[in-house]
């Protein structure tokens, strides 16, 4: 398994994988390694000839407080990449990946844009920001004004900038994302559209472990009992999806129904609840065709989030 930093080392690899007729499978990561990132990295390797993953802690995905408090331990995520029969973990600097940012305040900053004017069905690249963030991609309207992009569009933003830096330099023909991040995935679809339409974006299922707690990163910070109150959001979800195999289409009665259930658990505090429609994200009155079930919450100030996607 190879570990490569550099950005000129990479292309160099990148460029001998190609004339080999090597078929990549990339898998973007924050860091922090879990069974949910290793099912993607599995369902990479089965169906290329070559699996790539990068570490790298975008800046732009979080508040501050957040950025220095994600749990990750590179030596332990090269162990899991080994593991899982990884070929290469592309691992940049902040420097390499933003080379015209001077200190990693500047990033944060972004995050007082939350209401620039955006086009409303397309994606625009800024050659530069004020901050000296290069090629930062605004998710439109359409896209981002939705879920938890109500609350901090910036993060999308900053998912869709690195992904897109990342496809420029890796190359890759299929990246595998999560159901989970629902809203992500759908941004990253769209953007890889318009921008690298040669790149197949791959959605897989939620992986859950034993007591069907979504993997995340986040998970390690909890304690048991902390664990089991975060539960509650999955068993809420559970009982909406039966209402609604049932027979309910009210979204109001549904979404009243789950609230009740997590609400019952004081250690859990909802950021955000919501019925989406699959293809648009758009929040569902009548509860008709392929929908999803998001949650996004607190626990002791851990937040999570939780998707449930149902196919009618």
């Amino acid at each position: 398994m190879k570990i490569i930093e550099s950005i000129s080392k990479t292309s160099t690899y990148i460029d001998e994988l190609k004339k080999n007729g090597q078929t990549i499978g990339f898998v973007p990561t924050l860091g922090g390694l879990h069974p949910g990132h290793q099912l993607l990295m599995q369902k990479a390797r089965e169906e290329n000839d070559i699996t790539l993953i990068s570490i790298f802690l975008n800046p732009m995905q979080f508040r501050k407080k957040q950025f220095l408090a994600y749990p990750s331990d590179f030596e332990q995520d090269k162990r899991v990449a080994k593991e899982t029969q990884v070929d290469m973990i592309f691992h940049p600097t902040v420097k390499g990946m933003f080379p015209f940012v001077e200190q990693i305040d500047d990033f944060f900053k972004c995050q007082e844009d939350e209401l620039i004017d955006r086009d409303r069905a397309h994606f625009v690249i800024e050659t530069k920001d004020k901050n000296g963030i290069d090629n930062l991609i605004r998710v439109p309207t359409n896209l981002v004004y939705r879920l938890d992009g109500t609350m901090h569009p910036w993060v999308f933003d900053g998912a869709a900038t690195i992904v897109y830096k990342l496809f420029k330099l890796l190359q890759p023909h299929n990246a595998y994302f999560g159901e989970k991040d629902i809203q992500q995935l759908a941004i990253l679809t769209n953007m890889a559209a318009s921008y690298f339409p040669d790149i197949k974006v791959m959605g897989v299922p939620t992986l859950r472990d034993a007591d069907q707690l979504a993997f995340s990163s986040r998970n390690v910070l909890l304690s048991a009992e902390q664990r089991q109150s975060a539960l509650s959001v999955y068993h809420a979800l559970q009982h909406g999806e039966k209402l609604i195999r049932s027979g309910e289409s009210d979204t109001h009665i549904v979404l009243n129904a789950m609230k009740e259930i997590i609400k019952a658990h004081p250690l859990v505090q909802i950021d955000y609840i919501d019925i989406v429609e699959k293809r648009s994200l758009q929040s569902s009155k009548q509860i008709k065709g392929d929908i999803v079930l998001y949650a996004a919450f607190f626990v002791k100030g851990i937040r999570l989030t939780d998707t449930l996607i149902i196919d009618l």
